[in-house]
């Protein structure tokens, strides 16, 4: 359905993790503008290591060209669910980790950061927005199950009132509001934002809507994304309201009080996230992008297309950050309910002992970020697994030419490749 550049990503970092190496990895992507249906003829070439900010010119120097700088070389890069992902250093541009990064897929919602962008660079948060014929007339148009704020014709807000919307309850509405404001009407505002897309070199996005609802021809990709969420988070303003997680529109402008909770759950559990912008249409298509600040350190995620975003962003800022302590929205709803529960079943599902196979056929345990594979997996699979050796605490080593060697919670393995035969001390 949707166009895939071609990737040798995955083995080249895992084998830098593997050996320990500190180099940088250089992969090479196929570029999308050669795939039927990835994108028009002759967009600049680019190198998406360094996020771009404002009007800088993204660097014209190799098609496709991503230099992985591995922070945690203890630990192997976790895999994903998702369809695609990226792990951004917001701090340093630095690429972290890419699955699929150039992918043309649905960004769904998160189309909201670039509506967001645009009323934040050209209007005035204090401007008021009267819900007139056109935006009444536009707003109809939208599904019926879509997600709104639930304005009403002849209601006055201001541009704040609904960026807070645009961003807490994802209102597809108020994303027409702003859009009818800021741009006129909603194909001017497109424009604009497919305009600001290139400034700031998301060559592989292209917006129909400034909601997200999908639209054949609306796309973005994970490195896109973390592009645009790398710009868009570290805006005061955007910063500030995509991280409230309760707001109060006070009574006036013809409307009643309204108070708005925020729906990205991410921000309610997991230490040190300040923001991000999800997108969701109901089936196992998720997105998020999220902002998470620890010990002064700055990392954008994203993952794209994935039934178990909990999992696959736990995953890659815990790796990002080098720290596997076990937090869990499970945990936290039962302390305290975490807003919207219900549509993921409690996170009942979110358990230590959860795995991801890997691609040599292994498992990564989530719960100590290390996997297991080969020889030692099935001795420790036939010999009690979790209950008599514990979670993997070490990367799977080579001692010898012919040995392998892991250490677990409660031993090590050893295996020799050449007999098949395997020890625990």
């Amino acid at each position: 359905m949707h166009s895939q550049p071609l990737v040798i990503l995955s083995s080249v970092l895992l084998v830098v993790l593997i050996l320990g190496l500190t180099l940088v990895g250089i992969t090479h992507f196929q570029s999308p503008n050669s795939l039927p249906g990835s994108g028009s003829a002759g967009n600049p070439i680019i190198q998406p290591n360094g996020a771009p900010t404002g009007n800088q010119p993204v660097s014209a120097v190799y098609p496709y060209e991503l230099v992985i700088t591995p922070q945690d070389t203890d630990h192997p890069a976790p895999p994903v669910l998702a369809t695609s992902a990226y792990l951004l250093d917001s701090d340093t541009g630095a690429t972290l980790y890419a699955s699929n990064p150039f992918m043309h897929l649905p960004m769904m919602s998160t189309a909201k950061l670039m509506t967001a962008v645009l009323a934040v660079e050209k209007g005035n948060l204090n401007q008021r927005i009267t819900i007139n014929s056109q935006i009444e007339h536009d707003v109809n148009q939208l599904s019926a199950d879509s997600a709104v704020f639930g304005f009403k014709q002849g209601e006055t807000y201001t541009l704040g009132d609904m960026l807070y919307a645009l961003f807490l309850v994802s209102g597809n509405d108020a994303a027409i509001a702003i859009a009818d404001t800021i741009g006129g009407n909603l194909p001017n505002f497109v424009s604009e934002m497919n305009l600001r897309a290139q400034q700031l070199g998301l060559f592989n996005t292209h917006y129909l809507n400034p909601h997200g609802l999908q639209a054949t021809g609306q796309y973005s990709s994970a490195h896109d994304l973390a592009i645009l969420g790398n710009y868009a988070l570290n805006l005061p303003l955007i910063h500030q309201i995509s991280s409230t997680e309760i707001h109060t529109i006070p009574k006036g402008g013809n409307h009643p009080e309204r108070i708005i909770v925020n729906g990205d759950q991410f921000i309610w559990w997991y230490p040190g996230a300040d923001g991000g912008k999800t997108g969701y249409d109901g089936g196992s298509n998720f997105v998020q992008v999220i902002s998470v600040v620890r010990n002064h350190h700055h990392l954008i995620g994203v993952v794209m297309h994935t039934n178990d975003w909990w999992t696959d962003m736990r995953d890659l800022m815990n790796w990002g950050f080098d720290t596997f302590t076990w937090v869990s929205p499970y945990n936290a709803d039962l302390k305290a309910p975490l807003p919207f529960d219900n549509l993921w079943n409690y996170f009942v599902s979110d358990k230590p002992t959860n795995t991801i196979p890997t691609a040599n056929q292994g498992r990564y345990y989530i719960y100590t970020g290390y996997s297991v594979s080969g020889l030692i997996m099935t001795y420790f699979d036939k010999n009690g697994g979790l209950k008599h050796f514990g979670y993997p605490t070490s990367l799977q080593t080579e001692p010898g030419v012919t040995v392998v060697s892991q250490t677990f919670e409660h031993g090590t393995v050893q295996c020799n490749l050449m007999t098949k035969q395997c020890t625990t001390n």
